[in-house]
């Protein structure tokens, strides 16, 4: 059975206080509306505040499961890729900060660990998705983030060892970040994780060596694969798994989202102007163009859009719509490309998680689509993902 649920960063907070408010918030709202009066496994969202206020205090982890309890709701997944301030006026590149290149990102991440662990049911499983170590534009080494890595790997073995609970981390390839695709992300961990400083580090920390080094990296270090940042890299899902299965790399957890999708912007102009709705000061929305003659070309954000946009034949944009949207008359969503790949990335991993953090940034008129609730937009959008899972024969909980 597939574990499916959204991620809590959709909903603003840095505290402990904003955790629980939510939990008894919005996140009830959709088990109500979802799930009845079933339990809803959740994919948290733990800022740095709140992730150490959790791993740092045993009292404070019992409030928070007996808070999730008492909703209904129970934790399986955590996203510790934006450590705080993911709703800030102006987030863009400081996503990105910490790297793995710098010790507060390997801090941060394993306070994450420790409070996951305190929540996780007995006898479930833990994942947690992180940055992919870096962007691009930072030009960071990558040995001191594979050093960082294998260290990490080495706090989650002792952790199961200590309280009994299975935790791995999954590196989450976008869109002009150090690791934009499955195969980069695949020769980064075969390359400074599963040996050279990954491996060095797991055993400078106490772990083993050699072969069984490399069976404890490979067991705790692996990707996420969102699948909105696979098609605006124009690489194919079901390609992009089978270069993660020939090399070796576990597919810790997925992100079900669609990206936009713009054909022909020279002879679409409502459909360029539609495109450019979405331009907003908040995140970054990494766009990349297939021309005519299937070169790809990149653009860092909506608004440094060029002719040469306009002269291709096909434009994504790095922007989380939601997954019950196919888009409209003029702009399309690459949901079909998640469609098509759905069944093998349902058979690769377990962990799925909804994602579209965005829902306060789209425009106007595809909030009210929603009514101007973010709680009806996810309950649509885990709905859609739920029948498609069973059409494809994966049941969910």
């Amino acid at each position: 059975m597939n574990r499916l649920s959204y991620c809590m960063n959709v909903h603003p907070g840095e505290t402990l206080a904003d955790l629980l408010r939510n939990l008894a918030g919005p996140v009830r709202r959709v088990r109500d509306l979802w799930r009845g009066q079933e339990p809803l496994g959740l994919g948290l969202w733990l800022p740095s505040k709140a992730a150490r206020a959790i791993a740092e205090d045993p009292g404070v982890a019992d409030e928070v499961r007996a808070a999730l309890a008492s909703q209904g709701l129970f934790a399986y997944t955590v996203n510790a890729f934006p450590i705080g301030d993911f709703h800030a006026e102006s987030v863009k590149r400081e996503v990105y900060r910490p790297s793995w290149a710098e010790v507060e990102r390997l801090d941060y991440t394993r306070a994450a660990a420790q409070a996951l662990a305190a929540l996780l049911p007995e006898g479930e499983r833990g994942s947690l998705s992180t940055v992919p170590v870096s962007y691009k534009s930072f030009a960071e080494a990558s040995e001191p983030a594979g050093a960082a890595l294998g260290e990490l790997a080495w706090e989650l073995e002792r952790l199961e060892a200590e309280r009994g609970v299975s935790l791995a981390l999954a590196l989450e390839p976008e869109p002009l970040a150090t690791l934009e695709t499955c195969a980069e992300a695949a020769a980064f961990l075969s390359e400074h994780v599963f040996a050279g400083s990954g491996a060095a580090a797991l055993a400078a920390a106490g772990g083993p060596r050699g072969e069984r080094g490399e069976a404890v990296l490979r067991e705790r270090i692996g990707v996420c694969v969102d699948t909105c940042h696979l098609a605006c890299a124009f690489e194919d899902l079901e390609q992009g798994l089978a270069t993660l299965a020939a090399a070796g790399v576990r597919v810790v957890k997925a992100q079900l989202s669609s990206a936009l999708e713009l054909r022909d912007p020279a002879a679409n102009e409502a459909g360029w102007r539609r495109l450019l709705e979405f331009a907003e000061p908040r995140y970054l929305h990494q766009t990349r163009g297939r021309g005519r003659a299937g070169e790809l070309i990149a653009w860092e954000d909506l608004d440094q859009l060029d002719e040469r946009a306009r002269a291709c034949e096909l434009l994504r944009t790095h922007f989380h719509v939601p997954l019950s949207w196919t888009g409209d008359e003029v702009l399309g969503t690459t949901r079909p490309e998640l469609e098509r790949g759905l069944a093998a990335l349902a058979a690769a991993t377990d962990h799925l998680e909804v994602e579209t953090y965005t829902f306060s940034v789209l425009p106007p008129a595809d909030r009210a689509r929603y009514h101007g609730d973010v709680v009806e937009m996810v309950v649509a959008e885990l709905r859609w993902a739920e029948a498609a899972l069973r059409e494809r024969g994966f049941t969910c909980g």
